[in-house]
């Protein structure tokens, strides 16, 4: 399973997701069911910092909640 952190724009948010993919992989192991949402608060620094945990076929994919979201991506999600 490849843990992938989509979080480039800060060292903050880098570390948030590191925290939360780490939590995630000890909570669901190598399998987890497919395409599942999880969102994460993590205290990074002092700062609270939401991270959202998507679960795909071969990878758990995280990314920090910091600022514009693009929506884009949930339109494959409806439906």
């Amino acid at each position: 399973m490849r843990l992938i952190n989509r979080s480039k724009s800060s060292p903050l948010a880098r570390q948030a997701c590191d925290a939360a993919l780490a939590q995630h992989f000890e909570k669901f192991g190598e399998y987890g069911r497919q395409y599942k949402t999880t969102s994460y608060t993590v205290l990074v620094g002092g700062v609270k910092v939401t991270v959202e945990v998507v679960n795909r076929p071969a990878s758990y994919v995280a990314t920090a909640m910091i600022g514009a979201r693009r929506l884009r991506g949930l339109l494959s999600r409806v439906g």
